[in-house]
């Protein structure tokens, strides 16, 4: 699958990633200091999916309706990075299975997923 990170998401996330299989962008390897609106703007023209820690992103796609093609929102932002990669171990297959067209919380205790507007 293939997806594109934030420059919020930890370099060790994206490496772990990477270590699934999975195809990654890391904006903070060739999209610095992009807008949000351009990140999704960019996950949506490549068939990515968006991984961030960045709450604005339901704003972006629920209030303001922008298309996606599909967010996980990792909220363990007080955990050690040992401790967030464990817990996306343990839920990332199902995390991967239905990221397209959905936004999916990630959060020490659950999981939440809801639809999102797709894009072409």
């Amino acid at each position: 699958m293939k997806f594109l990170a934030d420059e919020n998401i930890h370099a060790d996330i994206v490496a772990w990633l990477r270590a699934q299989g999975c195809d990654v962008l890391y904006a903070a390897e060739t999209l610095a200091h992009r807008p949000d609106d351009d990140l999704l703007a960019i996950a949506r023209h490549e068939g990515r999916v968006l991984v961030t820690d960045d709450k604005d992103f339901g704003e972006l796609v629920f209030h303001r309706k922008l298309v996606s093609r599909g967010i996980v929102l990792i909220r363990l932002e007080n955990a050690r990075i040992t401790d967030r990669l464990h817990r996306l171990a343990q839920v990332w297959a199902d995390v991967e299975a239905q990221a397209e067209d959905k936004f999916i919380v990630v959060s020490q205790r659950k999981v939440r997923i809801r639809g999102v507007l797709r894009g072409k």
